[in-house]
């Protein structure tokens, strides 16, 4: 999977939990989004907690089904989505109570279906902190960090993306094999790069800062890198795979 100057095998990704983080412009959303589009043209199902319909379009480029009728039964729409490769966006932009319900039904619905159906699946939870929040314990967030900690016997990996890194529920995000660390300057967020990086912490204050647009430190299997990834372009990306497979 090629995000830029720095590629990847589907085997690092699925399965295993992926935290994206920076601060709002620092690029996060941008490499969430390639990965996604990376991992849709590996053949991997990918459903996103979408909590501003930004990913929608995307998603529908690719044949993928939208969310949005939280009237639906969860249980149903986790096994047709599981049994049929869906890629899914759980569009949560309205933010009414009964799309909270239904998203914990829905996930802990995946769990339970994944055991039945065992095949690669990434969750990708944008604005995790909203979702699976340090210090707060409900019925959405136990879903999560239930996948967070055994989804990978039943094919599922998670992808938590946040500006709010001190806020995400420590028991998940500590689950990530592979950091995309984008720039941050507040001290609580400086505090968790400083828990997750194997660098000094003069040296975590110096370089993240200084992280431009699109630029993060990829932390894995012990090394760090800096990298840029590419920036997201959905229909040249679409057209170049409709046209690879007519």
């Amino acid at each position: 999977m090629i995000l830029g100057d720095v590629v990847l095998p589907k085997e690092q990704v699925t399965r295993k939990c992926v935290a994206i983080l920076g601060i709002r412009g620092s690029g996060k959303s941008n490499t969430a989004k390639v990965l996604v589009e990376e991992l849709i043209k590996e053949g991997v199902p990918v459903t996103i907690v979408d909590p501003d319909g930004e990913y929608v379009e995307e998603v529908v480029a690719y044949g993928g089904t939208v969310v949005s009728d939280f009237s639906s039964d969860p249980v149903e729409l986790a096994l047709l989505h599981q049994k049929s490769n869906a890629i899914v966006d759980v569009d949560m932009s309205e933010w009414r109570e009964e799309s909270f319900t239904f998203l914990a039904k829905y996930l802990d619905a995946m769990w339970q279906v994944a055991k039945a159906y065992p095949m690669d699946r990434q969750v990708v939870i944008e604005e995790a902190h909203e979702f699976v929040p340090q210090g707060k314990q409900t019925e959405l967030s136990d879903a999560i960090v239930r996948i967070a900690l055994r989804g990978r016997k039943r094919g599922l990996g998670l992808v938590f993306v946040s500006q709010r890194s001190a806020k995400v529920n420590k028991d998940a995000l500590t689950e990530s094999e592979l950091y995309f660390l984008h720039k941050v300057v507040h001290p609580a967020d400086l505090k968790v790069y400083k828990e997750i990086l194997p660098l000094k912490p003069k040296e975590i204050e110096r370089v993240v800062p200084s992280l431009g647009v699109g630029e993060s430190l990829l932390y894995f299997n012990g090394e760090v890198k800096r990298v840029k990834v590419r920036k997201f372009e959905l229909f040249p990306q679409v057209q170049a795979m409709n046209e690879s497979l007519a």
